[in-house]
């Protein structure tokens, strides 16, 4: 071969050989993407499983709270009724026991005017009673 042609050889395999490595690189920088996307991929599936994990336990609460509240509100209503029949017959019960006293008050007041109009007697009708 002569020089120049020798020379021109070599310059192309310089070349190619530039081209294979920068192939190379190339290849090894896909090969680490790859690897960097697959290692993602794996993370956003966790991370999605532990969100359905999160949600599924998050309603289950939820639905638990829901139950005790209703319990609590259907306990309380019932309380609630109760202490209104209590406070019904309280309220009658303070009732006939005014009606009571008021009637036997009305009977003091009537006897003692008893009392005054049949003249000035030195005994209370009552007082021989008690």
């Amino acid at each position: 071969l002569t020089d120049i042609a020798r020379h021109s050889f070599l310059e192309n395999f310089k070349q190619i050989q530039m081209e294979v490595d920068e192939v190379h690189v190339e290849s090894k920088h896909l090969t680490e993407l790859t690897e960097q996307k697959t290692e993602l991929l794996g993370k956003v599936q966790g991370l999605k499983k532990e969100l359905g994990d999160w949600r599924v336990k998050l309603d289950s609460q939820v639905k638990t709270y829901r139950n005790e509240i209703t319990d609590l509100r259907t306990t309380l209503n019932g309380e609630v009724e109760s202490l209104r029949g209590e406070f019904l017959e309280l309220k009658a019960a303070l009732k006939q026991q005014l009606d009571l006293t008021a009637g036997l008050a009305a009977a003091e007041v009537a006897e003692a005017e008893l009392y005054n109009k049949g003249g000035a007697q030195n005994d209370h009708p009552r007082e021989g009673q008690r």
